[in-house]
């Protein structure tokens, strides 16, 4: 089920990407953009929406990355404190007494 997630979540994004391709070649008009006092060089609209695309997903890639590290870290020590708790307790059931179990 992993799998298929994965595949067409990738489905999903090369749609999404071959979609902004044509809406992209389809505005070639050649535009600079401007931020604050900085003004970028003309590029067609298509490159400008393409590099937001990538851009985008690499951010979005980025946030999710340390986002699953934390949860990943989170897990790992979850699962130590179970593995010692059991430990504790098959300890404290192998030196208790047979009435002490009842």
């Amino acid at each position: 089920m992993k799998l298929i997630r994965r595949w067409l979540f990738r489905a999903i994004l090369l749609v999404i990407f071959l979609v902004a391709l044509v809406a992209a070649s389809e505005n070639s008009t050649e535009v600079s953009l401007v931020f604050i006092d900085y003004k970028t060089p003309e590029w067609p609209v298509a490159w400008w929406m393409l590099s937001a695309f990538v851009a985008g997903l690499f951010l979005g890639s980025l946030f999710n990355l340390s986002s699953n590290t934390k949860l990943r870290l989170k897990h790992r020590v979850a699962e130590k404190k179970v593995v010692a708790t059991t430990r504790e307790l098959d300890e404290v059931r192998a030196t208790s007494t047979p009435d002490q179990r009842s």
